[in-house]
């Protein structure tokens, strides 16, 4: 078996690609569909040569590709006020560079993507048949001049069983996946094609000419059959038809391999799945990471009311037959903020399910049809009635698109450092008093904190780090302050200082149990979710991976 690969060399040393997911900052590595669209787009302007055309049709059926590209640096965002070509309204600045012309200049953006090694490899393991449509890639390849914005040029070449480069590699899988890239489907080529619409323009050009250099019968049969192909009279102020902007529908999951010196072992936690069941909100208030709560107990009241298996299965509700909590790894629901981040400000923008991973799919779709579907097989939104908060209204989310906060990566990429976005209540009281010991208080709330990552199938961490602030923006302190009002010095009525969240409920007459944010690192890259502390199955205790400064 061989090795096919296209090596991208990028000619400015940058990548001008805006991340689709979010167009505020650039994408990296390069989408393989990227690639494609390039590829494809050269083909057409090359005159879709036979072969070339079913050289990229072989290409757009190979698995997806391994990525060779190095680290880098993106790019700060800045603006700046250009001309477009996607708005034609009427403007009174003139344009310097062509005096006479009048456009709007509208703010735009340009992410980029400094990498430090100029090149990136796609490589293709296993192939067959290629002989005969190697010489149609290099021929495309050598023709194709930019990769991502007009900016952006490269050269490009084809090569078989080159060797392995020398630089990270970002590799296609299903579990773990720390990005989500677009890649080119069977059948690719032909839906960029029409897309493009290059039959229609050609026509449009074609008849315009015919009818400008014409006269007579000629020129009014031209004219009729412009009228009857496009739908309104010819004027010599038409402008051709527009492309469609091309979209590619595939997306894989890609994971980072640093290298045989530089790769950690990943381990994957004992009891919950990695694939969080989660859940957009469709409609509702506005609500804070603080009110974590009051969702995630109308989630669950939800799941436990919609479950087709009566009464719900222990893994489910957490509950024995005789009402006693089970020991067993259950279902935990999670308010999912979007926090951390240059821009985090904590608000809520929709919930998960963590499902215990020794529980079989079609089991756990038996229970939660109810809750998913209606009785015509739909999806159907969920309702969430909060009282004085308002209602919300959910629907599961599976756009590979989807707001980074709800992307499952998010919550489960493989890290060593993760840091807690709603509290970590503790299992058990320390005996050190927190007013007059608190580096004491301070050591046996991070002992705790340990044994509880055992308690929830995950390693024994290296080091854990308490505080009432979290180490991610946007998030408020594991507890609210209360503070006296001002007055009469007697009085004992108080009132909040500041954002907080609201302790965890206890039993009857037992007392509250002590809350903190927490910032855990591991040994190894352990793969999430990091759902903690006596919360975790009721909304707190939740934990994000953080950038890990110890290494």
């Amino acid at each position: 078996m061989n090795t096919f690969s296209i090596d991208v060399e990028l000619l400015t040393g940058r990548y001008v690609a805006a991340d689709v997911a979010n167009r505020e900052t650039a994408e990296w590595p390069p989408h393989p569909g990227r690639l494609f669209m390039a590829m494809a787009a050269t083909c057409f302007e090359m005159g879709e040569d036979a072969a070339d055309v079913a050289a990229l049709q072989w290409l757009e059926q190979l698995p997806p590709p391994d990525i060779f590209a190095s680290d880098g640096n993106r790019r700060s965002r800045h603006a700046v006020y250009v001309p477009v070509n996607d708005k034609v309204t009427a403007s009174k600045s003139l344009l310097q560079t062509a005096p006479g012309l009048s456009r709007s200049k509208q703010e735009r953006a340009f992410p980029t993507m400094i990498p430090d090694d100029a090149t990136v490899t796609f490589v293709w393991h296993d192939v067959e048949h290629f002989a005969s449509h190697l010489d149609g890639l290099q021929r495309i390849c050598s023709n194709v001049i930019r990769v991502g914005h007009s900016s952006s040029l490269v050269r490009a070449w084809a090569q078989i069983d080159a060797g392995t480069p020398n630089r990270p590699r970002w590799e296609p899988t299903r579990r773990g996946a720390e990005v989500q890239l677009r890649i080119a489907g069977e059948g690719e080529f032909e839906r960029l094609r029409i897309a493009c619409g290059a039959d229609r323009i050609d026509r449009f050009a074609d008849l315009a000419e015919t009818i400008s250099s014409s006269k007579g019968t000629q020129k009014r049969k031209a004219k009729a059959t412009f009228e009857l192909e496009f739908g309104m009279p010819f004027k010599s102020s038409l402008r051709p038809p527009e492309p469609t902007p091309p979209v590619l529908g595939q997306w894989q999951g890609y994971a980072r391999d640093a290298g045989p010196t530089n790769r950690r072992k990943v381990v994957e936690g004992e009891h919950f799945d990695s694939q969080l069941l989660v859940f957009r909100k469709l409609d509702g208030p506005n609500l804070g990471v603080q009110d974590s709560l009051a969702l995630t107990k109308r989630l669950r009241d939800a799941a436990m009311a919609n479950c087709e298996i009566q009464p719900p299965p222990v893994w489910l509700s957490g509950h024995e037959a005789n009402g006693n909590a089970t020991t067993d790894p259950h279902a935990a629901f999670v308010a999912l903020p979007y926090a951390g981040g240059q821009y985090g400000d904590g608000h809520l923008m929709g919930l998960a399910i963590a499902l215990p991973k020794q529980i079989a799919p079609e089991t756990r779709g038996e229970a939660l049809r109810g809750l998913l579907l209606d009785k015509n097989d739909d999806e159907r939104p969920i309702e969430l009635k909060l009282g004085n908060l308002g209602v919300w209204t959910l629907c599961m989310e599976s756009e590979a698109t989807a707001a980074k906060t709800l992307q499952n990566a998010t919550w489960t990429r493989p890290s060593s450092a993760w840091a807690s976005v709603t509290p970590v209540v503790l299992d058990r009281y320390p005996k050190s008093d927190r007013s007059t010991d608190r580096m004491r208080w301070n050591a046996e709330a991070a002992e705790t904190i340990a044994l509880a990552c055992k308690r929830a199938g995950l390693p024994t961490p290296s080091n854990v780090e308490i505080d009432t602030t979290s180490w991610h923006r946007g998030v408020p302190r594991a507890v609210s302050k209360r503070r006296r009002l001002r007055g009469d010095s007697e009085r004992e009525a108080t009132t909040r200082l500041g954002d907080g969240f609201m302790p965890m409920p206890s039993r009857a007459g037992k007392p509250t149990r002590p809350q903190v944010h927490a910032r855990i690192e591991f040994h190894d890259q352990v793969t999430g979710p990091v759902i903690l502390g006596a919360g975790r199955f009721s909304g707190y205790g939740l934990c994000k991976p953080i950038h890990d400064t110890s290494r």
